[in-house]
């Protein structure tokens, strides 16, 4: 099983801290490039092609390097494109990290800056529109990816 992202949450700070990244954009960012599932449904789609393809360009004398650039990446690109929504939509909600990273009113995003809006006497519309514009680039990155997206979905076998 992987482990929860809570569970790395203190060891990261703490090594973010000792590299003083806290209330950085570096510190807000690089942290969180590394992920695991992306490397699980790059592997479960890698492991569904058929053998046939890798004999095939091995017989035509391609190495190992060559198979991936003009066999396996082409292939990829609709998981890729599935990747990078996920990716995108954890990044934009992702609440946690960047509350405890970012300590300065500069360093908030919009998640935590729409949550700090509920913390003070702030009109719900002003709350409400603030959680509209939030929504505007999630769903324009989906319209833009969604072709792809569907069909990284069917082809990783993901359940939904």
């Amino acid at each position: 099983m992987m482990v929860p992202y809570h569970v790395t949450m203190i060891p990261t700070f703490a090594m973010i801290a000792k590299l003083g990244g806290v209330d950085t954009y570096w510190g807000l960012i690089v942290p969180t490039l590394a992920n695991a599932q992306a490397v699980f449904l790059m592997r479960q789609f890698i492991q569904g092609l058929p053998d046939e393809l890798f004999e095939a360009a091995r017989l035509d004398g391609c190495n190992e390097w060559q198979i991936f650039y003009r066999i396996v990446l082409p292939l990829l690109k609709p998981i890729l494109a599935t990747l990078g929504v996920f990716v995108f939509l954890w990044h934009w909600n992702d609440f946690l990290w960047p509350l405890i990273i970012g300590q300065s009113t500069d360093m908030r995003t919009l998640t935590v800056g729409i949550a700090s809006l509920q913390q003070q006497n702030v009109p719900l519309n002003v709350v409400l529109s603030g959680s509209v514009i939030a929504f505007v680039p999630i769903f324009a990155a989906y319209l833009v990816g969604q072709r792809y997206f569907t069909e990284g979905v069917t082809a990783s076998g993901i359940k939904g």
